[in-house]
């Protein structure tokens, strides 16, 4: 055996060393990519999932805030009303009050006060 046939052993034996291993290598990033499919496969089901109950949650959230503004709006509404009607009905109150007072007075036998005195007075009481 010569020095050449020596090297010519050493080279396959190092080329089919290095064939095994990148067939080695070649099996494991099958599996891997398998595993990775797998896993995406897995994502893509969850992630679709995930997207319809926030397509629900959204077209509920969206239900919500226009019942809410309907509520607002009525309260809206009802406030109006109540300030249409309070206010003829505070100075109804206010003028059979004051009817009543100069009623009680005259039957009294007291003269009616002017309106500036009575203000005068509820000012130095307060």
């Amino acid at each position: 055996m010569s020095t050449g046939d020596v090297l010519a052993i050493v080279a396959a034996t190092v080329v089919t060393i290095l064939v095994v291993v990148l067939a080695v290598v070649l099996v494991a990033l099958t599996r891997t990519l398998r595993d990775l499919r797998a896993t995406l496969a897995i994502l893509e089901t969850d992630a679709l999932a995930l997207l319809d109950d926030a397509r629900a949650s959204v077209g509920e959230a969206a239900t919500e805030i226009d019942r809410v503004e309907r509520l607002v709006l009525s309260g809206e509404r009802l406030d109006d009303t109540k300030r249409a009607i309070a206010t003829p009905v505070v100075k109804a109150m206010a003028f059979g009050t004051g009817v009543s007072r100069a009623a009680k007075r005259l039957r009294d036998g007291e003269s009616p006060r002017p309106a500036r005195a009575v203000q005068k007075r509820r000012r130095s009481a307060s």
